[in-house]
């Protein structure tokens, strides 16, 4: 992550506008509606200069002498002026992963590798976090490294890892419904299997609909 403002990481090079970074802000849920809604009014016409536009003035000097986040931004109020100390440490675990999610859906790569990308999320937002990755990288291949089984019961194929070797490779209708298989007994000890398999019913009908 480089240093400068949250606007300079998610668009390092001034490629897009300051609403389009604004509503990725909001689809990662670092912005609540009326935050959203009141930052894009307030900057709409007047973009402040990229870090590649004069480091000095941009904020990277400055950086150092205003590297805490504010209370409001805390509990998640962030605006495309908050700056970005060394490793982004002046955020929390959860705020650099989802600055970084907004990155990715800002620049709608082809090809997407997340490796657990909400793992210092809470349940709730993940849950947030993993409708708006199906629902924005429908056009993407998705490599998902994850441990909360939630976030990758309705992907397409899932590969199960032991000890760096591949045990198992198959949708995750038929993996959770395999007796005595690796994925099964992890989904048995999580103890949501009855929630899973519920997940992964719905998306193989789902599939076999379309």
């Amino acid at each position: 992550m480089i240093f400068g403002r949250v606007l300079d990481n998610i668009d390092p090079f001034g490629d897009y506008t300051d609403e389009e970074c604004l509503d990725v802000l909001a689809r990662v849920h670092l912005l609540t509606e009326s935050r959203h809604a009141s930052q894009v009014s307030s900057r709409a016409g007047s973009r402040a200069p990229s870090i590649h536009e004069g480091q000095e003035d941009a904020g990277v000097a400055s950086t150092a002498a205003s590297t805490t986040v504010s209370p409001d931004d805390k509990q998640g109020v962030i605006n495309l002026d908050t700056k970005v100390s060394s490793g982004g440490t002046n955020f929390s675990q959860g705020q650099r992963q989802l600055l970084t999610m907004a990155r990715a859906l800002l620049r709608q790569s082809s090809i997407i590798i997340l490796d657990e990308a909400t793992s210092s999320i809470d349940y709730a937002t993940d849950t947030k976090i993993q409708t708006t990755i199906r629902e924005e990288f429908k056009s993407s291949l998705l490599l998902t490294v994850a441990h909360r089984l939630r976030t990758v019961i309705d992907y397409d194929r899932l590969i199960v890892l032991d000890n760096g070797r591949i045990v198992e490779f198959d949708t995750p209708y038929n993996l959770i419904h395999t007796e005595g298989g690796v994925f099964r007994d992890m989904c048995i000890h999580s103890g949501n299997l009855k929630e899973l398999e519920k997940a992964a019913d719905q998306t193989e009908k789902a599939r076999s609909r379309s």
